[in-house]
């Protein structure tokens, strides 16, 4: 009885919304927020509630949304008390989608108990990289099959030359490559391109595999139809779309996830296949947009607190709050990078709790992270820079690789960036390899500490040739074999990408050396323009890949500003033809020097090659010089002084004339060359081919059918090319005949 007296007294006390200005203190509370963490959407105060000192206010999901340390909440909490009390004595509890904003700091901020930990698989074999972790990652949507419409068509609209379906795989490739390198298992449930000679196959859409949904590579790989085609329960939000392709896709993948890792959410009846996943990835675009040409949407991530039957804990009794902490580690890491590499004002969005089928399905671990919206402007202008799209993926591997470590309590060392500085040179028999290990500015501890030498002879398979502490390797050449030769830096951590391949080979002994230097280092997007009226890439221009990717689907043809989005078959602003979507483009290999020497070999040349970067000055004796500059920046290639010493030139951009052909054909010496000019799976293109102008003295010795402009000009031994060889089909050809041409 008198227990229950007190409480009456207690709620009593308690005074009602209506003595505080709710707007007032929302707007606060909002200013707070965009000022110190560039949050968006608008606070607002729903409920505010006070006994004396004590008070607590209750509010929408947008402060659960931010990613809060402790010092900011003891902040905030100090400032409402200063708004509502006048002094900082107010004891405040503050509110946000259900949760005490407190209850939300991450473990990126203050680690959890050990018995809070998510329990991580093969922990005994981590060591201080990511050994022994199985990684369930994919891009987003895909070409799936529309019912209602009778065709199959791409999921998302088609913009900026490319669509979100597959310009996601472009990251998710990279991110595997690097989760891979640290020791890492990565697993897809769409088709992954370069793992699967299948994922290159068309599939049932009439698009290669791997550009179609998950479903469809779930049902082609023998998953149990419950996985990818799954009879939706009761409590589903998505029953009413049983049988729907679009819908299925979605749900697929985390019913996958479950699948794998031991069971159904569909059937518990039915077995799984036991890998243990730590976590899953779902890597997208968004859609979102605001007016703007330098106005940034940034990066969102996206957990889900409750599971698929409404739970919120995973099937070892974790809360799933631990999937906020794999958020805000992989956003705070992807905006970071960002921010200090890129763009100062790259924005950090909501880290939201969202019931998405993507995230809500997975019983393990999951995120599913947003990194820009296709759809702005100024935000796929850094999307389509290949570099950009590289440094997030390492951003997104650090940020998993990260959160995996926090689990354990272990030190987590980043993997080495590629060295550079590539060169080989021959000493009598003797080749003698060296390179530079390159400084990683956003991580002091990714430094390597060994390199491993990899060669292969003759175009065979790679074979470890040595493990070595230093920047300098020498080993014996035998006669007449090429060498193929590329280094990869190592820590710790796990292993760089590898570096360029460099070449070179000791043919008959009365032939002297040729030389043969990249500079062909490029890689980039697109040319942009942009008006008061119009803007986006212009139709000459084509991204140069890094490697190669399938993200280029076909030119813009809308520029015009001023139409809207109404729907993805008519998305206005920026839309592009689709008649290269599942095309692969091959943008800079980094391996010319191999085209060349195998063209060397065949003639009984000797040869060498080094990167342009490595090189200094030419010296000594060489039949040749040849210098590859593929379609790198003509103010990018350094001059090196060859007097007396034929040389060989070609690149795109070593003319006067631009857009000098239409059709790429090239009139050489009596045999026609054809120049590939959009992007495709087999060779580097040319979109915009120079021409020349040949001066006094100067002999024209190749010209462009369709327009009669020189493309090729003699002058005394330097024959130089105004495009890139290596996009030629005809290249073994064109490249004997110009050897010929400058040692006759």
């Amino acid at each position: 009885m008198k227990r229950l007296f007190l409480a009456i007294l207690i709620i009593g006390a308690v005074q009602s919304a209506g003595a505080y200005n709710m707007k007032e203190l929302g707007d606060s509370l909002d200013a707070w927020a965009g000022f110190n963490l560039g949050c968006v959407p608008k606070v607002k105060v729903t409920q505010v509630k006070s006994n004396k000192d004590l008070l607590w206010v209750y509010t929408n999901k947008v402060l659960s949304c931010l990613s809060l340390s402790p010092a900011q909440v003891t902040e905030l909490r100090r400032k409402v008390s200063i708004w509502v009390f006048g002094n900082t004595r107010g004891k405040v509890t503050i509110y946000s989608d259900g949760f005490e904003i407190g209850e939300l700091i991450t473990d990126r901020y203050k680690s959890r108990p050990q018995a809070q930990r998510y329990p991580i698989p093969n922990k005994g074999q981590l060591g201080q990289s990511l050994n022994g972790q199985y990684i369930a990652l994919w891009p987003s949507h895909g070409v799936y099959y529309n019912r209602d419409e009778n065709r199959w068509k791409l999921q998302r609209a088609t913009m900026w030359t490319t669509v979100e379906d597959l310009y996601s795989t472009a990251y998710a490739e990279q991110i595997s490559r690097a989760l891979e390198r640290a020791g890492a298992t990565v697993i897809w449930p769409r088709a992954r391109y370069g793992k699967d000679e299948a994922a290159a196959q068309i599939g049932p859409s009439g698009y290669p595999r791997w550009a179609e949904g998950a479903r469809y590579w779930l049902e082609y790989q023998g998953v149990p139809d419950s996985v990818w085609n799954p009879v939706t329960d009761k409590n589903d939000p998505l029953k009413d779309s049983v049988r729907n392709d679009y819908l299925d896709d979605l749900r697929c993948r985390g019913l996958w996830v479950n699948w794998l890792s031991g069971g159904s959410v569909v059937n518990p009846n039915q077995a799984g296949q036991h890998i243990p996943v730590t976590a899953c990835l779902a890597v997208h675009t968004d859609g979102y947009s605001q007016e703007g040409d330098s106005l940034i949407i940034g990066t969102l991530a996206i957990y889900s607190r409750q599971d698929n039957n409404h739970r919120t804990v995973f099937a070892n009794g974790c809360d799933r709050l631990l999937n906020r902490d794999l958020a805000d580690y992989v956003q705070t890491q992807v905006v970071a990078d960002i921010q200090r590499k890129y763009a100062p004002n790259w924005k950090r969005r909501q880290l939201q709790n969202a019931g998405y089928a993507e995230s809500r399905y997975p019983v393990i671990p999951t995120l599913l992270l947003e990194i820009l919206s296709h759809k702005q402007f100024a935000d796929i202008r850094y999307g389509m820079q290949p570099a950009f799209r590289k440094d997030v993926a390492r951003a997104i591997y650090k940020g998993v690789g990260r959160w995996i470590h926090a689990q354990t309590g272990t030190e987590f060392i980043v993997q080495p960036l590629p060295v550079h500085d590539m060169a080989v040179r021959l000493d009598n028999d003797v080749l003698h390899v060296s390179w530079t290990a390159t400084t990683d500015s956003l991580e002091a501890g990714a430094a390597p500490n060994y390199y491993i030498v990899e060669v292969r002879e003759n175009g065979g398979t790679w074979q470890q040739s040595a493990r070595v502490k230093s920047d300098r390797y020498s080993f014996n050449a035998k006669q007449g074999v090429r060498y193929d030769i590329r280094v990869t830096a190592g820590n710790n951590g796990g292993t760089s990408e590898p570096s360029e391949i460099i070449t070179a080979c000791r043919n008959i002994a009365d032939r002297p050396t040729v030389l043969i230097i990249n500079a062909f280092n490029r890689t980039d997007g697109p040319e942009w323009f942009a008006d008061s009226l119009n803007a986006g890439i212009r139709s000459y221009s084509t991204a140069i890949a890094d490697g190669e990717d399938g993200i280029y689907i076909g030119e813009q043809w809308e520029f015009n500003r001023a139409l809207d989005w109404i729907s993805d078959d008519d998305c206005g602003w920026g839309m592009c033809y689709r008649d290269r979507t599942g095309m692969r483009q091959v943008g800079n290999t980094h391996d010319y020097t191999v085209l060349h020497g195998k063209v060397l070999q065949q003639l009984g040349y000797s040869f060498v090659s080094t990167n342009s970067s490595a090189l200094d000055s030419i010296n000594g004796d060489y039949a040749l010089v040849d210098l590859i500059c593929g379609r790198e920046h003509k103010n990018a290639v350094p001059a090196f002084g060859t007097t007396g010493i034929p040389t060989l030139v070609s690149g795109a951009y070593l003319g006067a004339i631009p857009r000098a052909s239409r059709t790429g054909e090239v009139c050489y010496e009596g045999i026609t060359c054809h120049l590939a000019t959009q992007p495709n799976p087999k060779r580097l293109n040319c979109p915009d081919p120079t021409g020349q102008i040949a001066r006094k003295n100067q002999q024209t010795v190749a010209y462009f059918k369709d327009s009669g402009v020189p493309v090729a000009v003699l002058d005394g031994n330097c024959l130089t090319w105004s495009i890139p060889l290596e996009a030629c089909d005809e290249f073994e050809q064109i490249y004997r005949k110009s050897i010929e041409t400058i040692l006759k």
